[in-house]
């Protein structure tokens, strides 16, 4: 594995957390009320291009371990198209286009600014794909932390989560609601410090 010199802006949670809340209330303010859930599907086909000059493309064409990846030199988020249409990954396929919207929106404008390319790459099962050893850079630097707390945020915003908990609605049906898997809801509970 290569260490690049370069590292990625260090970005707190909470700047994360407004990043993700200002674009839901610029595209779908209802989800801060808790009366839907974030359509990212929607998001990433009709906004992401306009805001970030990135194309989104499903295809065919990645190998069978890629799930999704935004290569910043061509401006593409691809995502496997199989995954797209599999009626039983709804909630995967939905956290890997947020996902891969937190590098498009956080990731290629820094990259671009300095004239350098890279490509990201989400594979199933690994939430936590690291592009650096975890000892060798700060948490706050790292690009795939920072792109799956922003698609926490952006698919499980704080308010409407914490109110849905206030309520004692179940983990699995809030889940379910937000259509996300339900590792990524405990995974997002205790980033806010809402479970241990």
């Amino acid at each position: 594995m290569t260490f690049p010199s370069f590292l990625f802006q260090p970005t707190s949670g909470d700047k994360i957390e407004l990043l993700a809340t200002k674009i839901i209330s610029q595209y779908q303010p209802e989800v801060l009320t808790g009366n839907a859930a974030f359509d990212v599907n929607r998001f990433v086909d009709t906004k992401l291009e306009d805001m970030t000059g990135v194309t989104p493309i499903y295809t065919n064409d990645l190998p069978p371990e890629i799930f999704g990846l935004t290569d910043s030199a061509e401006n593409r988020l691809e995502i496997q198209a199989a995954l797209a249409e599999d009626p039983f990954s709804v909630n995967f396929f939905r956290s890997t286009l947020a996902h891969e919207t937190g590098h498009c929106i956080m990731h290629v404008p820094q990259l671009r600014t300095i004239k350098r390319n890279q490509v990201f790459r989400q594979a199933k099962g690994d939430d936590s794909i690291q592009l650096y050893r975890k000892d060798n850079i700060p948490v706050y630097c790292n690009p795939e932390w920072q792109a799956w707390r922003f698609a926490g945020a952006l698919l499980m915003p704080e308010k409407p989560l914490r109110m849905m908990i206030m309520d004692g609605v179940s983990q699995s049906d809030i889940a379910e609601y937000l259509a996300v898997n339900i590792s990524f809801l405990k995974v997002r509970l205790k980033a806010l410090k809402m479970q241990n």
